[in-house]
């Protein structure tokens, strides 16, 4: 692990997971939707018709809160790719003007 590896991670806040008590309706719509995504996914890797990858890329975004698991593959993603993450809080934000990362 090199040192700058190690300040990049220092600088990520922890990982959290919404307690199953905290939860809303709409936390509970999300997973629904979230795990539609995810079988429509798998279906769209077997299937020629469908995109998987990508069905797999909107379940993955849409049940990160909920996995730590996968707040931790999104946030080495984003280290990764930093521009496609630049271009996705643009367009969150246009979607959410009121809501701030």
């Amino acid at each position: 692990m090199t040192a700058r590896h190690s300040e990049s991670e220092s600088q990520a806040p922890e990982p959290t997971r919404i307690r199953f008590a905290d939860m809303t309706w709409r936390d509970y719509v999300r997973i629904g939707l979230g795990v539609f995504f995810f079988l429509l996914g798998l279906a769209g890797l077997v299937l020629p018709i469908l995109q998987g990858v990508l069905f797999l890329i909107i379940s993955a975004i849409l049940l990160a809160p909920y996995s730590i698991w996968v707040q931790k593959q999104l946030r080495r993603f984003e280290r990764r790719f930093p521009w496609v993450a630049e271009q996705a809080r643009a367009v969150a934000a246009r979607w959410n003007p009121g809501k701030r990362d």
